[in-house]
């Protein structure tokens, strides 16, 4: 083989094994900060918060009887159907909401078979025993009740709470972790985001600033969060 030969097969070579080394150039525009580090909520509605009013929405006549809501009664009073009861959920004793005080993973304080509904939402990924807290949460609920559930598949860290925050999900670790407190059978998880929503939500955009078609998009592999709906079974109590 000739000198040449080797040389062209070098040359062929060094361009596979780096293939973009020339193609690009340094993104210079990136920019340095989000536009807002509250999720956007000092531009509009969050994009997350859109998908979760959405979610609720979805299943609103689940939310009837006897209800519970973490922190205050937003959903319970907006889209409550045929509410009876009405409880707030929270460990932190100053808020005026709060009607029962307790940490979900440990909250033996809350009688067994209370509720009818249990809304759960951007809750979870402050509370580091997960399993004990869906227990939990199971428990709380009357035989046949339902736990409306949303958790961040990707968000910056809570500026007010960087200590305590945990976890992200996916749509598999969820099937595992509510199936595995309430059957398989008894679950349903969906998901909703894209990567220009998980790119805005990252940014600080809010909703309004992308346009319709791409903020309602879908994506399996851009996963912005998870939602889930899991009902106690009537048969086991």
């Amino acid at each position: 083989m000739s000198l040449v030969s080797i040389h062209g097969i070098k040359k062929h070579l060094k361009k596979v094994a780096h293939p973009a080394v020339k193609r690009f150039k340094p993104a210079h525009d990136i920019p340095d900060r989000p536009l807002s580090t509250r999720w956007g909520s000092d531009r509009g509605t969050p994009i997350d918060r859109h998908f979760i009013d959405q979610f609720l929405q979805s299943h609103h006549k689940d939310i009837r009887g006897s209800v519970l809501e973490i922190k205050n009664p937003r959903y319970t009073n907006s889209i409550g159907n045929d509410v009876l009861v009405s409880e707030v959920l929270d460990i932190n004793p100053d808020n005026k909401d709060a009607t029962i005080i307790a940490d979900l993973q440990k909250a033996d304080n809350v009688q067994d078979n209370t509720f009818d509904c249990f809304i759960l939402t951007e809750t979870l990924q402050f509370i580091y025993d997960l399993k004990s807290a869906i227990e939990h949460a199971r428990r709380i609920l009357k035989p046949g009740g339902i736990l409306l559930v949303t958790v961040p598949a990707i968000s910056p860290l809570d500026p007010d709470f960087p200590d305590h925050d945990f976890w992200r999900f996916t749509q598999n670790s969820c099937r595992v972790l509510f199936g595995d407190v309430f059957g398989e059978d008894n679950i349903a998880v969906e998901t909703y985001g894209n990567f220009v929503t998980c790119s805005g939500f990252l940014s600080g955009m809010a909703a309004e600033e992308i346009a319709p078609r791409r903020l309602n998009d879908k994506s399996d592999i851009y996963v912005q969060g998870v939602c889930v709906r899991a009902v106690k079974s009537p048969i086991l109590g």
